[in-house]
């Protein structure tokens, strides 16, 4: 029996020292749920802080990127306007050459007028002298003549003058 006593104490120590164990092992299960659930917080505080703190930089970084965005807009427009104004300055410049190169100036033009006051003027005196005359070629010698009106009489001494057409 001593041997049957001696196995329950030893079973009854085996039992505490499992309970024991056991014991242990919940409070070490214990104390790694709370530093699972510390760290755990400390971790997203840590991944929060870091985000917030990238968010910022790059925050930073999207404003200076849309100031570059808007100041080469303000460069582009500024340089297209610039390449419009020099394609008109060009177009006036070549507008002027061609007006410059065709049209004759105000001498020029004071000239012509006064050369077809003259030619108007000759061509009066010519009307006057016979200028309207309609002369032509007839016969078989084409020999110069001049169309007459028939009605308007017959002149001179030997009745060799008419009226021509015209006058």
């Amino acid at each position: 029996m001593q041997d049957d006593e001696a196995q329950e104490l030893k079973i009854a120590a085996l039992i505490d020292a499992a309970d024991a164990a056991q014991a242990r092992a919940l409070e070490a299960i214990g104390a790694l749920n709370a530093t699972r659930a510390g760290l755990q917080q400390a971790v997203a505080q840590a991944a929060r802080a870091s985000t917030q703190e990238a968010l910022k930089s790059l925050n930073g970084e999207l404003e200076r990127a849309q100031r570059i965005v808007i100041d080469l807009q303000r460069l582009s427009l500024w340089r297209a306007a610039w390449q419009h104004a020099m394609v008109a300055l060009v177009a006036i410049v070549v507008t002027l050459i061609a007006v410059s190169w065709y049209v004759p100036s105000v001498a020029d033009m004071q000239a012509l007028r006064a050369e077809k006051a003259q030619l108007e003027t000759s061509i009066a005196n010519l009307e006057q002298r016979g200028g309207k005359l309609q002369i032509s070629h007839c016969g078989p010698e084409r020999r110069l003549c001049v169309a007459v009106q028939d009605y308007a009489g017959i002149y001179g001494k030997d009745g060799d003058y008419r009226i021509a057409k015209g006058y």
